[in-house]
């Protein structure tokens, strides 16, 4: 009687094609610690702001309520601003944190420069440049209503 077993160093074929991040950068930080910092807060309110990342989402708007979440909840040293912007962060945001540099940032405007840098540009759109391509005026047609079109 055979007996079948699996080779655990074998993976499936579709394996290969799933979009994994990175776990070994799962640990890294883009912070760059000073041994002067205050400790975290350990109770913190769990309103804080999300930030996924997705098209339509506003990144300066993320950041005025993160600093008013902030402010609200008495948090005024930059570096625990700093330390806690991390976990406002979810989905393709979190994405973008990990995949920083290690050790780059040292105050919160310097990771808030990289973060609207990154989610503002490229500006992003649903559409692509066809329907501008395949916009024909006519003699009854107003540019007005080709342009109220495209950004439908």
């Amino acid at each position: 009687m055979t007996q079948s077993f699996r080779d655990p160093n074998r993976q499936l074929p579709f394996i290969a094609t799933l979009d994994f991040p990175d776990l070994s950068r799962l640990t890294n930080d883009p912070i760059n610690y000073l041994p002067f910092w205050p400790p975290m807060p350990n109770k913190l309110s769990s309103d804080i702001p999300k930030f996924e990342g997705k098209p339509g989402e506003d990144p300066s708007n993320h950041v005025m309520t993160y600093h008013l979440w902030c402010a609200y909840n008495s948090i005024s040293d930059d570096s625990i601003c700093l330390r806690l912007f991390q976990r406002t962060l979810i989905g393709l945001a979190t994405k973008w944190y990990i995949e920083l540099p290690r050790a780059t940032f040292y105050n919160f405007s310097q990771l808030a420069t990289s973060f609207l840098t990154h989610f503002q540009l490229p500006v992003r759109y649903d559409n692509g440049t066809e329907l501008l391509t395949s916009l024909k005026q006519s003699m009854s047609t107003y540019i007005s209503d080709h342009i109220h079109e495209w950004r439908r």
